[in-house]
């Protein structure tokens, strides 16, 4: 394990084909790049507004309810973009990534509605580095 701040430049320059030079930040122990895995994840939603990330949406409950697919893309992209757009949790949901509005809503319309107008506001710039939102409309 590392962090990003132990990451050193590597000497060589990545192959570029402006003018502009590029170089990567590599591990100091092993010189891996795994911050460049592009493996397809998904992002999806609960009812509560917990949002989670994972290789394959997971399968609905007998009773009908299960997960919302809101976002896919490659895996080094598809936290950073969630995280910079989703509300933080606080208290006993510390640590995790909520669709804002969603938890406050009352009921399973409005809880909808309030991911809906998350979705659209997450789609209006372009896609960055592969990742789409899912389109949904408001009831």
């Amino acid at each position: 394990m590392h962090t990003e701040a132990d990451r050193i430049s590597r000497p060589r320059p990545r192959r570029s084909t402006g003018d502009i030079q590029w170089s990567d930040l590599v591990c100091p122990r092993c010189g891996c790049k795994n911050y460049y895995d592009c493996t397809p994840q998904v992002a999806w939603c609960w009812a509560s507004g917990l949002i989670e990330i994972g290789d394959s949406l997971p399968p609905n409950e007998p009773g009908g309810s299960g997960a919302i697919e809101i976002a896919a893309g490659p895996k080094y992209a598809l936290k950073g973009q969630l995280s910079a757009l989703a509300r933080h949790g606080k208290g006993a949901s510390a640590g995790m990534l909520l669709v804002p509005g969603v938890p406050e809503a009352e009921g399973q319309r409005a809880k909808g509605d309030a991911l809906a107008l998350w979705l659209a506001w997450c789609s209006r710039p372009k896609s960055r580095d592969g990742v789409s939102f899912a389109k949904r409309k408001a009831a």
